[in-house]
């Protein structure tokens, strides 16, 4: 029960730091290759974290994934484990009793799948100070 409550414990010091800095992008690590994500290491927090491919409301990107290397293709990108990608943290408080860190990619680009930076709301934190001294 102590390892629970030491987990819990880090999820939630690492969910209330993400809420206070907003939407960030920062430099990742890929670890491991899998059939429809990849899994990464942001070195800057040392936070691992999944950015999956297939979401439910977009239509689904062509992935080929081949077990032998172990790499990814999606369209004309190939992801192998230790290549360096940018990737988008923000904080989903879509349900607020499973809070999660959503990651996104950002660099490469690829049409339908990566997020553009110009996306990214970076003074989200601010405005919500700035309406609190209101």
């Amino acid at each position: 029960m102590a390892q629970y409550a030491q987990r819990a414990s880090v999820a939630f010091h690492t969910q209330l730091f993400f809420k206070t800095k907003g939407i960030i992008s920062e430099e990742a690590y890929i670890l491991f290759v899998r059939k429809n994500a990849i899994v990464v290491l942001i070195p800057k927090y040392g936070l691992e974290g999944t950015v999956f491919f297939e979401e439910k409301d977009k239509p689904k990107p062509r992935l080929i994934y081949d077990d032998e290397i172990p790499s990814l293709k999606i369209e004309d990108t190939v992801f192998h484990i230790f290549d360096k990608v940018k990737v988008k943290i923000m904080l989903d408080s879509s349900n607020l009793q499973h809070q999660k860190i959503r990651m996104s990619l950002v660099e490469p680009q690829i049409p339908g799948i990566s997020t553009d930076i110009s996306d990214m709301d970076m003074n989200e934190p601010e405005r919500k100070k700035k309406k609190l001294e209101r």
